[in-house]
């Protein structure tokens, strides 16, 4: 598959990523994962079938999508409704498929619950839902929030000298990734600025949540996805590491049927360093079928 940049005006904003040239069939949508961006689906598109619409596309704030205003923020909520309009601009109002990584998993997840009529399949890699708050911290994050929010200030992203060492630095960042991953990311997701470079993504998106969900509204929101769910998790991903999502799999099952979940060779970011031939296969029996 072949991907060609692209931006997109929706009612909210313009949005960025990569498409192939396929105009015809039921559209498959990726996200990505927090500050990650479109090229993250790079390697799979080497090995997936060129024959759907095919969109990475680049949440706000990520990539060389539009930013959010300043009178807004970037509660995670609010990409269902950017997503829903990126949708809608392009299809005629039909189903897609999504696949989510990560951060992009947990608004597939969601967008899934709240508009069923509009996915017919929904594919997880190593994403099984937000963060939770417990009651007794709901109180003390909403003020840590709201005194970042209130500063009016945000976080200024860092400058590196040169892009060798922006690379570098994404190699042991968030979901460490290698060097060929990690200079895939920064290409898309890098700009030249006085003293070197900087990322494009909005430091806003380093700012606390104002609120979590709980424990109890995951389960009641996984409860509400209706479409056929498949999910793909890296031997040494963030599955391995956390317990405590594992009871998770449960909210999930249908019709007393456990979750159709696979793994394969790699960490958090397989789809990209890991074993993506065998990802690219999971797929295709899922979302091509």
């Amino acid at each position: 598959m072949k991907l060609e940049p692209f931006t997109i005006s929706t009612p909210r904003l313009n949005l960025s990523g990569f498409r192939n040239q396929i105009t015809s069939g039921v559209p498959i949508i990726s996200l990505h994962g927090w500050l990650d961006n479109a090229a993250s689906f790079i390697p799979l598109s080497k090995y997936l079938l060129d024959t759907r619409p095919f969109y990475a596309l680049e949440m706000p704030g990520h990539g060389l999508s539009d930013h959010r205003p300043k009178s807004s923020s970037y509660h995670l909520l609010e990409n269902i409704i950017d997503v829903l309009a990126f949708i809608d601009e392009v299809t005629d109002g039909g189903p897609v498929s999504l696949i989510g990584h990560s951060l992009g998993g947990i608004v597939c997840s969601l967008l899934a619950a709240s508009s069923p009529d509009r996915i017919d399949k929904l594919l997880l890699l190593d994403s099984l839902g937000p963060l939770t708050d417990e009651a007794r911290n709901i109180i003390p994050q909403l003020r840590k929030a709201i005194t970042k929010a209130s500063a009016f200030k945000s976080s200024k992203m860092t400058v590196y000298p040169s892009k060798e060492m922006a690379c570098i630095v994404r190699m042991s960042g968030v979901g460490k990734v290698n060097k060929e991953a990690a200079m895939l990311l920064v290409e898309r997701g890098i700009k030249a600025v006085d003293g070197g470079f900087s990322w494009t993504s909005d430091p806003r998106l380093l700012e606390p949540s104002l609120m979590r969900f709980s424990e109890a509204q995951v389960e009641a929101i996984f409860s509400g996805i209706e479409c056929p769910i498949r999910l793909i998790c890296g031997d040494k991903g963030y599955f391995s590491s956390y317990e405590s999502l594992k009871h998770r799999l449960t909210y999930l099952k249908k019709d007393d049927k456990e979750l159709d979940r696979h793994v394969v060779s790699g960490g958090h970011h397989f789809h990209m360093d890991g074993d993506v031939a065998a990802t690219a296969e999971l797929i295709h029996e899922f979302i091509y079928s």
